[in-house]
């Protein structure tokens, strides 16, 4: 962290929601010089105390799958994720991201991911893990930051953005660089199966990347191939890999998308079942949204995103390529066709653009105003911003994501993409959970939530003294009234920030008070083999409820 507190902190009357899952009680907690010091029923005394009144006293919330690397460069205050009582952001996600690269690669990797986690308005000095964090730590961020290696960026070292199986010493090139991502901090390798690179990884290469990880005691994270009519095949076929090799599973931003397969998120619980059976650890991370949001270029077909950003640009100029997306589109496939799972061109608006134009218009819109089919115009937006546009997709339903929710083996996520008027999710995602489906529709109750919104994924990472309300561990904490909290961002209006967290510290430095944040900025810049003491990790075992 930044710097210890110069001042100990007495919360009174503070009815502790320890992380656990277990029942709720009334304390005093005493934070000094970064940490829990005491928790007692009587009060001891500190340099400023403050009686909370018998509001909720929590561990900060871990956001498990978030897009703030560049981010936090710009805007390292974080006021959209301390606000909404996250204390810790995982990055690296979805297979692509900002490190390694090669240094050849540096400025198409830039283009290719400014859409999902910005620019910093230069080059980046970086091209290794280690490398990056450092430059983040410099940064000063106000929240806790945790990195996965992506296996886009890491495949790209050996074969740049070329769709092909890589040869046997490629191979064994690749699971070294993953160790070496490893060995300087990443917490595991996240993988994104519609995303180049990461995308044309072949079942083999992902298997032998998960017998490194097992090396490591660590775990594979992966947005699976499809989500929507080949979800449930699409997850059995990642838990297969990851079994085979020998590492544990997560699933990022699990869904089930397509209004044809909702309810299927039975069978994919009935996967997770299974694969505990057989021994195997499995866990996942949701945000408790109808609407999912990614690069406007996932509605592409895969060919039509093949190779660099330049070429993806020729395709979309060309009128017979043009015909062909259509055709693939309308038509059943094997590839995640989201345009299809939204039913209507109505059901995808667009939250950012490069140019700032169009921003919170559907593609249906976009294409009345101009008087063409909405492939084309879906082509010509992808073309005028340089590819560089985000979207917010309708293809999911209440039923599955409560079904989600309630399950004690997921944590919660923003998946938050920031610019123009970014899906709600940035913001809104955990005053949605306690407002909406702890407080109003009973889906979980206030304990569960905080389990799985700190308690559980700190267990996941091994973030050994992070997560829980317990003597000793470093001071990242919530105080709200659970009866209190609204999620204030909208579709509309998604920018609006939440106002309803009496408190936030991180590592006892206090960042929020009165829903206003403070200015602090005493995060840390998280590293696994500091975490796990060398490699070890904790046991995670799933609590029953």
């Amino acid at each position: 962290m930044s710097s210890p507190t110069t001042e100990s902190i007495e919360f009174r009357n503070a009815r502790v929601v320890d992380g656990s899952g277990g029942d709720a009680y009334t304390a005093t907690v005493l934070v000094d010089d970064g940490r829990i010091r005491r928790i007692a029923d009587d009060p001891a005394g500190a340099d400023r105390e403050i009686d909370l009144e018998g509001s909720t006293l929590a561990p900060g919330f871990i956001d498990m799958h978030a897009h703030s690397e560049l981010r936090l460069f710009e805007k390292p205050e974080a006021a959209e994720k301390i606000t909404q009582g996250v204390t810790t952001e995982v990055l690296g996600q979805d297979g692509v991201s900002v490190a390694p690269v090669p240094a050849a690669l540096k400025a198409e990797w830039a283009n290719r991911i400014q859409s999902l986690d910005g620019t910093i308005g230069r080059g980046w000095p970086w091209t290794t893990v280690h490398g990056f964090l450092d430059e983040l730590r410099d940064a000063t961020p106000a929240v806790n930051c945790a990195f996965y290696a992506p296996h886009g960026n890491l495949r790209s070292l050996q074969a740049g953005f070329e769709d092909r199986p890589l040869k046997g010493d490629e191979l064994e090139s690749l699971q070294e660089e993953l160790a070496a991502a490893l060995e300087e901090g990443a917490f595991g390798l996240s993988k994104g199966m519609i995303y180049p690179p990461s995308s044309y990884g072949r079942d083999p290469e992902l298997e032998a990347l998960a017998a490194t990880l097992g090396e490591f005691d660590s775990f594979m994270i992966s947005h699976v191939w499809n989500e929507t009519d080949y979800v449930v095949e699409s997850i059995e076929r990642y838990l297969d890999i990851c079994h085979r090799g020998g590492c544990d599973a997560h699933v990022s931003h699990l869904k089930v998308g397509g209004q044809d397969n909702w309810g299927a998120s039975e069978d994919v619980l009935s996967l997770f079942d299974d694969a505990e059976a057989r021994g195997q650890h499995v866990s996942f991370d949701q945000y408790p949204y109808t609407a999912g949001s990614t690069m406007l270029t996932a509605l592409l077909p895969p060919w039509a995103r093949q190779n660099d950003s330049n070429a993806i640009l020729e395709r979309l100029r060309d009128e017979s390529a043009r015909e062909q997306i259509a055709t693939d589109i309308a038509d059943p496939g094997d590839w995640e066709n989201l345009a299809r799972a939204a039913g209507t061109w109505d059901n995808i608006l667009i939250t950012r653009t490069e140019s700032g134009q169009h921003q919170g218009e559907t593609i249906a819109e976009i294409a009345a105003e101009r008087d063409l089919e909405p492939v084309d115009a879906m082509c010509d937006l992808l073309v005028e911003e340089d590819l560089d546009v985000t979207m917010a997709d309708f293809i999911m339903s209440e039923r599955d994501i409560e079904r989600f929710l309630a399950d004690p083996r997921g944590t919660f996520c923003s998946d938050g993409i920031f610019g123009g008027k970014p899906h709600p999710r940035a913001i809104g995602t955990f005053p949605r959970i306690l407002e909406r489906y702890v407080r109003e529709r009973d889906t979980l109750s206030l304990e569960h939530m905080v389990y799985k919104a700190a308690g559980r994924p700190a267990d996941l990472l091994g973030l050994s003294d992070r997560g829980y309300v317990k003597e000793g561990y470093v001071a990242d904490l919530v105080a709200f009234d659970p009866d209190a909290v609204v999620e204030r961002p909208t579709y509309d209006e998604p920018n609006r920030l939440t106002e309803d967290f009496e408190y936030v510290l991180v590592g006892g430095e206090i960042a929020v008070e009165d829903g206003n944040p403070t200015g602090e900025r005493n995060g840390s810049v998280l590293r696994s083999t500091e975490e796990w003491d060398g490699g070890t990790r904790p046991s995670r075992s799933r609590r029953a409820f």
